[in-house]
């Protein structure tokens, strides 16, 4: 997803550090590059595991997220600009 100065790391920056670890292990992929933001920092910070694969191609990206074992993917960006929905189509 898009964590920096934007308004889903405005709404949603403490949620990924709410999750119980024993019961879940949440993966953050980014990707946008990191903008500096305190979002960002945050997000960064309080997630388990966060990946940048700003710098990734779509099917780089779908290697490293199965390499992750992920089994629920989740696109917050949904349907807008540089959302990349190409990656999800890949699984």
């Amino acid at each position: 997803s898009d964590f920096a100065n934007h308004p889903l790391s405005h709404l949603m920056q403490s949620i990924f550090g709410f999750h119980s670890r024993a019961l879940f292990e949440v993966f953050c992929y980014a990707i946008s590059p990191d903008d500096g933001s305190v979002h960002r920092a945050k997000v960064s910070a309080e997630a388990e595991h966060f990946v940048d694969i700003s710098a990734l191609n779509a099917l780089q990206c779908a290697q490293r997220i199965a390499a992750d074992q992920v089994h629920v993917l989740v696109n917050l960006n949904g349907y807008t600009k540089g959302a990349r929905n190409e990656i999800f189509a890949m699984r």
